[in-house]
């Protein structure tokens, strides 16, 4: 069997892994408490859900790249409503399905294999998808390690490195941390990579999920070299129907297209009218706030009391944690584990070794299920 080198370089994608221990915990009848995997629990609305049945036409035809000017629309309103930014949903929005399909691909439309500024400078720890897009695109991987509060400052990297990059990846509110980037952040970024003449993607599919301040967008900010990807997957609990939305430069959007009509990749038009609905009401997604708050209040107050640190964790849908003294992320999770409490060890996001003392949290199971874990791991020493 003769594999494409760069696939084969790739380790185990990290949710491969925590599922499979996940399964034979369960296999063996060991209760578990699952703050693994970013899945939410709480059902899609019901009026989301309603809207997929009549959308299935009797002759379901191939849906375009472009997608129906509903779906597009309904983005448009809610990025005028949620960031005041005025976006023409005819040449600046994209439907996709999800937001991982779309930062994997997103290399593929600056990157040249054989070229020497064939650079993606990703935060790491961060989404691992920007390193494993990078790779299979041929381009040059190029981690920016994160410590301290978290936040990603591209004005740090070095010149030579800035002027051999194509392509920068921000993440706010992070991947796993939850740190955010200010507006001033957002704008420094933007300058720098004008000035490098670098596309810079902004990932932002949990702008709509955080706990105390809104963050900002770095459309906000800028409107020329910028791309940014959001997600409804926790907006509104839709992982499964995988649809996203991509927005930005004009430019950029309509290369950005053509890349994306020689895979085919659109959702269903069954899709995008749930996702239409979806993002045409900021209801649900208030009251969905509310309930990873009231976790993310439960689990911090344990936290805290047991004596754990928590870092950032200011936004998005996670909690980042200090191992206690005597553990790194590694042996703090898997001991956890032995408890039947799940969790991501840091390093599972991160290509150096700035995840190590670290462990994330999802905040999936509900409230019950968390009080029921804090008692599991309190016994934890």
């Amino acid at each position: 069997m003769r594999l494409n080198p760069r696939l084969a370089a790739l380790p185990t994608y990290p949710t491969v892994i925590l599922d499979q221990k996940r399964d034979a915990l369960l296999a063996a009848g060991r209760p578990v408490y699952d703050f693994g995997t970013g899945d939410p629990t709480e059902p899609t609305p019901a009026f989301i859900r309603a809207r997929v049945g009549p959308a299935i036409p009797d002759n379901c035809r191939y849906p375009t790249v472009l997608g129906g000017k509903d779906v597009r629309e309904a983005f448009a309103g809610w990025a005028a409503r949620r960031f005041g930014v005025v976006l023409d949903p005819a040449t600046q929005v994209l439907p996709s399905s999800g937001s991982k399909e779309a930062v994997f691909h997103l290399p593929l439309l600056v990157i040249d294999p054989d070229a020497s500024d064939r650079a993606v400078v990703f935060p790491d720890p961060g989404y691992s998808v920007y390193y494993r897009g990078a790779v299979l695109a041929g381009g040059e991987p190029v981690p920016q390690r994160l410590d301290g509060d978290f936040r990603q400052r591209p004005w740090d990297l070095p010149t030579e490195l800035l002027r051999r990059t194509r392509l920068l990846w921000i993440n706010s509110p992070h991947n796993p941390s939850g740190a955010v980037l200010s507006r001033d952040d957002l704008r420094r970024t933007w300058e720098l990579c004008r000035e490098h003449d670098i596309l810079l993607a902004s990932d932002e599919c949990y702008a709509d999920t955080w706990f105390d301040e809104p963050p900002p967008s770095i459309l906000e900010v800028a409107s020329e070299g910028v791309i940014a990807i959001f997600s409804l997957s926790k907006r509104s609990g839709m992982t499964g129907y995988r649809t996203g939305m991509i927005a930005g430069d004009a430019r950029w959007m309509k290369k950005l297209r053509e890349l994306r009509t020689n895979p085919g990749l659109a959702p269903q038009d069954f899709v995008n009218a749930a996702a239409a609905t979806a993002w045409a009401d900021d209801d649900h997604a208030e009251e969905r706030r509310g309930l990873f708050r009231a976790k993310r209040d439960l689990l911090a107050g344990f936290l805290t009391g047991h004596g754990l640190q928590i870092v950032a964790s200011e936004a998005s849908f996670y909690l980042w944690v200090r191992a206690p003294s005597g553990y790194n992320g590694q042996r703090y999770a898997e001991r956890l584990l032995d408890a039947g409490i799940m969790t991501n060890p840091g390093s599972a996001f991160a290509v150096t070794d700035a995840g190590d003392p670290y462990i994330r949290l999802a905040l999936v199971p509900d409230l019950d299920t968390c009080r029921a874990a804090c008692q599991v791991w309190s016994g934890v020493r």
